[in-house]
C-alpha cells in the first residue's frame, strides 16, 4: 500500500468509517499508524538526516496525550535508555509507549522510566531530568550525551524542558511538520525533526558573562579553561576565542614568563584580527598598545625601561583585585628598580648587582661620603661598600653623590631617605618577603604613589617622550570582552 492509501485508511479510522484493532477511533489511528506506517517513515527520515544515526545514551521525552511524539523520537533517535516525562493527566500514554518500546530487540524493562509531573511547576522537570542524569555512568567514563524531546506534552512543560536544557547543557530535539487539525498532529508522514545544539551552543551569552567575571577576577587560568569550552560549544566563538587569547596572553604577563609572551602575543594578534568587528575601538586599542609594549618584554635582553612599567602595571592590576601583598612587592621592585637602573645608566658599566665603585668616582670619595650619607639617615653603619646594592642602598647612595635624580625625586634629604626606608619595611614584613603581616590596602597605597612618582622622574631622564602616567595607564588590563 502506497503512502496515499495508508493516509486516506488512516483518516477513514479516525472518522469511525473503518476499524483497526480495538479502542477508540483515535486509539486505532495510533495503532495503525505504529503498525502499518511507522517502519517506512522513520527509514524515510533516518535516511535524510544523516545526524540521527549518532550514538545516543538518553532520550528524554516530553509527553501528553498522545504518545506518538515520543514513540516517533525513540525511533528516530535509537537511544540506550528513555525517560518519558508526562502531566498526571495523560499516564495513560505510558502503556501504549512502554508496549512499543520495550521487548522486541529495543530497551530492557530497566532502561524504560517515567516520570509523572505537574505541569505547572517548571521545577518538576529540571529534578527528574537531573536525578536521571545524576543516577548513570557510561561504561567508558566518557560523559553521558543526552538529548531531550520537547514535541510532545502542555507548553509549559516544553518550556521548561527547553530551561533544563539551557542548564544542564544538554541538546534538544524537535518534531516539526505541517499541522493537521483532524489528526490533531504533525500529518503523517510529514514528519521533520530538528536537531539542536544546546541553547549554551546556540548563543551562549550566560557562560559569556561568567567567563568574563572570572576573568575580571585575575583567575586567567580558569578563564582560559571557560573560554576555551565555549569556543567549542557556541556557534559563533570568534569572541570567545579572542578572550581565550587574551587570558593566556595574561597569564604569563602576571607570572613574568617572558619566554611565553612571544608565542601568547602571536595568538592574540590573530584572533583580534578575526574579532575586530565585534570589538569598541577601545578595546582594539587597548590590546594593540598592550602588544606593541609586551614586545619589548621578548628582547634578549628586555628591555630594562619596560620591565620597570610592566613591574608597575602589574603591581596596580594586583591592587585592583585585592591582592595586596603581590602588588606590594611589584610597586617594591619598581622603586628599586628605577633607582638601581638610574645608577647603571649614569655611570656605564657600573652593575648593582656587582659594584665597581671606581666608576663612580675616587673609591675613597665615594667610600667617605657613603658612610656620611648612612649616618645622616640613620642607616645601619659599615665601614665598606655594600657588595651588591638593595633598594635603601641605591638610594642613599644617590644622596651621598648628590645626584640629579635624588633632587628631582626629592631624595635629597635626611628624612626622605629615613621616609623611604620605612615604606621599605612595608614589604620587607610582608608574608610574601621576610616577615609574617599581610599588606594592608592603604601599606600598597602608599607603595603605589610612590612608585609611580620614582617612574616618572626615571621616564623624564631616561624614557622616551611618551608620558610614562598615560603610558601605565594605557597598559591596564581589558574588563570587557567587546
Amino acid at each position: 500500500m502506497g503512502a496515499i492509501q495508508h493516509d486516506v485508511k488512516l483518516r477513514r479510522i479516525l472518522r469511525g468509517e473503518d476499524r483497526w484493532d480495538d479502542g477508540s477511533p483515535s486509539d486505532q489511528a495510533t495503532s495503525y499508524f505504529l503498525s502499518q506506517m511507522l517502519d517506512e517513515v522513520v527509514t524515510r527520515i533516518r535516511r535524510e538526516n544523516p545526524a540521527l544515526t549518532r550514538p545516543v545514551d538518553l532520550l528524554i521525552s516530553m509527553s501528553g496525550f498522545s504518545p506518538l511524539t515520543t514513540i516517533l523520537a525513540y525511533e528516530l533517535i535509537r537511544p540506550t535508555r528513555l525517560l518519558v516525562i508526562y502531566s498526571a493527566q495523560a499516564d495513560a500514554s505510558i502503556d501504549f509507549i512502554g508496549k512499543h518500546v520495550v521487548g522486541g530487540g529495543r530497551l530492557r524493562y530497566q532502561d524504560f522510566m517515567h516520570r509523572p509531573v505537574q505541569p505547572t511547576d517548571p521545577q518538576g522537570v529540571y529534578r527528574e531530568v537531573k536525578d536521571v542524569l545524576a543516577r548513570y555512568d557510561t561504561p567508558d567514563g566518557r560523559k553521558l550525551s543526552a538529548i531531550i524531546d520537547i514535541t510532545g506534552g502542555k507548553k509549559v512543560m516544553s518550556a521548561a524542558a527547553a530551561l533544563a536544557a539551557w542548564q544542564l547543557n544538554l541538546d534538544l530535539c524537535y518534531i516539526d511538520g505541517e499541522y493537521d487539525p483532524e489528526f490533531r498532529r504533525v500529518v503523517p508522514g510529514d514528519e521533520r525533526p530538528l536537531l539542536l545544539a544546546n541553547p549554551t551552543a546556540l548563543f551562549g551569552e550566560q557562560e559569556m558573562a561568567a567567563a568574563l567575571e572570572t576573568f575580571r577576577s585575575g583567575a586567567f587560568d580558569s578563564a582560559h579553561a571557560q573560554y576555551h569550552d565555549l569556543c567549542e560549544q557556541i556557534a559563533e566563538p570568534t569572541r570567545a576565542r579572542f578572550m581565550r587569547s587574551v587570558s593566556a596572553l595574561y597569564r604569563a604577563w602576571c607570572d613574568l614568563d617572558l619566554s611565553r609572551l612571544q608565542e601568547c602575543i602571536k595568538a592574540v594578534d590573530v584572533a583580534q584580527q578575526s574579532a575586530e568587528r565585534e570589538l569598541t575601538h577601545q578595546t582594539s586599542k587597548t590590546i594593540a598598545d598592550q602588544l606593541d609594549f609586551l614586545r619589548e618584554l621578548t628582547t634578549e635582553p628586555p628591555n630594562p625601561a619596560a620591565l620597570l612599567v610592566c613591574f608597575f602595571v602589574l603591581g596596580k592590576h594586583y591592587r585592583k583585585i585585592g591582592r595586596q601583598d603581590f602588588a606590594a612587592l611589584l610597586f617594591y621592585r619598581t622603586i628599586e628598580g628605577c633607582l638601581a637602573r638610574h645608577l647603571e645608566l649614569t655611570s656605564p658599566g657600573f652593575a648593582c648587582k656587582n659594584p665597581d665603585y671606581s666608576l663612580l668616582g675616587s673609591l675613597d670619595t665615594v667610600a667617605n661620603g657613603y658612610q656620611r650619607a648612612l649616618q645622616a639617615t640613620g642607616g645601619r653603619p659599615s665601614s665598606e661598600l655594600p657588595s651588591s646594592i638593595s633598594l635603601i642602598q641605591s638610594a642613599t647612595l644617590l644622596y651621598s653623590l648628590g645626584d640629579e635624580f635624588a633632587a628631582k625625586a626629592k631624595l635629597n634629604t635626611p628624612s626622605a631617605i629615613a621616609n623611604l626606608r620605612d615604606l621599605a619595611e612595608i614589604r620587607n614584613n610582608s608574608v610574601l618577603a621576610h616577615g609574617y603581616r599581610t599588606i594592608t590596602p592603604e601599606q600598597s597605597e602608599r607603595l603605589r604613589g610612590r612608585a609611580e612618582h620614582l617612574l616618572s622622574i626615571f621616564w623624564q631622564l631616561h624614557g622616551t617622550d611618551t608620558d610614562v602616567r598615560a603610558l601605565c595607564g594605557r597598559l591596564q588590563f581589558i574588563s570587557n570582552d567587546r
